[in-house]
């Protein structure tokens, strides 16, 4: 099979994402249709490329990357094929975290960067970690994100928010980034689990905070799955 530089892009988006629909695959711009997509698709799942994730509780295809991406995605990202996981939760998050990308594209101009490619660990007054879901960077602050589901209990969420605190002030941002601070942006599942998440933010925060519900910046619930 010869494989197109579009092949070789997708397979390595599908291997950051872990999981991409077929609609979110088409709405990234990979394919001009459905019936487009879903021939390239077939040919890249019979090649072992790409694999389809079967579900009852999902209503169009799943696709992560299959057992023989490692050798098209890089060195960096090949470890991400090994290590793929298929949770019914880590599916939904995974998904969602790609709604949420798509919804930034289309209202502003900017450059999405993975959790992969944003995960910091420092020192600052002790050790810290921050792991966003994802960064969109734009020409003013970077903003990160954070998909919420409602599953992570509030003084691990509480942690979280002092790390990113603790990036801000440290410098790293600057550092890494080349910008003075940044934006945080929590996208969750309703307004009471958001008011929730707001009132754990630190009073002398030094960064801008953001917490939305899925309705708040236009995305959709992903499927019953279960």
């Amino acid at each position: 099979m010869r494989l197109t530089n579009r092949d070789v892009s997708l397979t390595r988006d599908i291997a950051l994402s872990f999981v991409l629909s077929r609609g979110q695959i088409v709405s990234l711009g990979y394919f001009s249709s459905v019936s487009r997509a879903n021939t390239r698709l077939k040919s890249l799942v019979d090649a072992g490329i790409l694999a389809r994730l079967a579900t009852p509780y999902f209503g169009q295809g799943l696709y992560t990357a299959g057992s023989k991406a490692a050798e098209i995605v890089g060195e960096r990202i090949a470890p991400l094929v090994l290590a793929r996981r298929s949770s019914p939760r880590f599916v939904v998050h995974a998904l969602t975290v790609t709604n949420i990308r798509l919804a930034l594209l289309a209202r502003s101009p900017g450059v999405w960067r993975f959790e992969q490619q944003v995960s910091h660990s420092f020192d600052y007054d002790r050790r810290y970690e921050v792991r966003p879901d994802g960064a969109f960077l734009t020409e003013t602050l970077p903003v990160f994100v954070e998909a919420d589901l409602g599953h992570v209990a509030p003084s691990k969420f509480a942690e979280k928010l002092r790390s990113y605190d603790a990036f801000n002030r440290s410098g790293e941002i600057l550092r890494l980034f080349g910008s003075p601070s940044f934006r945080l942006l929590t996208i969750t599942t309703g307004s009471r689990r958001s008011r929730h998440l707001r009132s754990l933010l630190p009073p002398s925060a030094s960064f801008e905070y953001l917490c939305l519900t899925h309705e708040e910046l236009g995305i959709p619930h992903v499927g019953a799955w279960s």
